[in-house]
């Protein structure tokens, strides 16, 4: 007989069934904070004014920082493409709570314009 089979501990779970579990749950969450923040910010990027459409999430606090705020509505917001580009290139600075009051600084030239020209090499 063995050890599980007399013990009142369950038997642990597979660690591939564990993380199988892990990642569905993420997946879900990742859905409903998507489908929050696009509702909460209209599609829209949220850099003052500009009207592209958001179309990249962009965390407040960097996932690999914080994994208690990785899908939390509050560190999540929508940016256009060169907006989001800027963001990480580290031209435009993003901070605060996105469900409250964003400050986002930086170079108000970039900040402004509509459309950033890109690189001819990059698509």
């Amino acid at each position: 007989m063995g050890y599980y089979q007399t013990c009142p501990i369950p038997k642990p779970e597979i660690g591939a069934v564990t993380r199988k579990r892990r990642d569905l749950t993420d997946a879900q969450a990742e859905r409903a904070c998507r489908a929050f923040v696009k509702r909460r910010d209209h599609n829209r990027c949220v850099v003052p004014r500009c009207r592209q459409y958001g179309r990249h999430m962009h965390h407040v606090v960097y996932r690999s920082k914080s994994k208690g705020l990785r899908w939390a509505t509050s560190n999540n917001c929508l940016l256009c493409t060169d907006h989001h580009r800027l963001a990480h290139a580290g031209e435009i600075t993003i901070r605060g709570d996105a469900d409250a009051t964003l400050r986002i600084t930086g170079d108000v030239d970039l900040l402004t314009k509509v459309r950033i020209r890109r690189d001819p090499g990059r698509r």
